[in-house]
């Protein structure tokens, strides 16, 4: 089964990665809200951008505030989803984003799946494998 967020970049490399089968589209999966700070019309470089974003998260997530209730329960909505194709199908490949990815990661941790031994890259095309017993 194959599974993408609703963001034209996921749709498009779930076709990518298995041209001709149905790819099933659902915003649950789609990437968390990054926003940065509130620069007013201070336009940024992509680096200065993803600074203000990084800055403002680690912020918002020491102070428990990230992310805010109604992400979280995507994430957990997410989870039980993927939960629930897995005993229908033998393999479910979902294709997401970094920061969403890294949060269901450690949710379907949490509920009992196993991470297979490897490195998790936030690089393009990266995949981090589970299994569920």
């Amino acid at each position: 089964m194959l599974l993408a967020s609703d963001a034209p970049r996921a749709i498009a490399s779930a076709r990518m990665l298995a041209p001709g089968r149905e790819v099933i589209v659902s915003p649950l999966l789609r990437e968390l809200d990054l926003r940065g700070a509130d620069l007013g019309a201070v336009r940024l470089p992509l680096i200065g951008w993803a600074l203000a974003v990084g800055a403002r998260t680690l912020l918002l997530t020491l102070r428990r505030r990230y992310p805010p209730a109604s992400e979280a329960d995507r994430v957990d909505q997410a989870a039980t989803w993927l939960g629930e194709l897995s005993e229908k199908h033998s393999l479910v490949l979902a294709v997401t984003h970094a920061s969403f990815r890294r949060r269901l990661a450690n949710r379907l941790v949490e509920s009992g799946w196993k991470a297979e031994p490897g490195k998790r890259s936030l690089q393009h095309w990266g995949a981090w494998l589970f299994r569920r017993d």
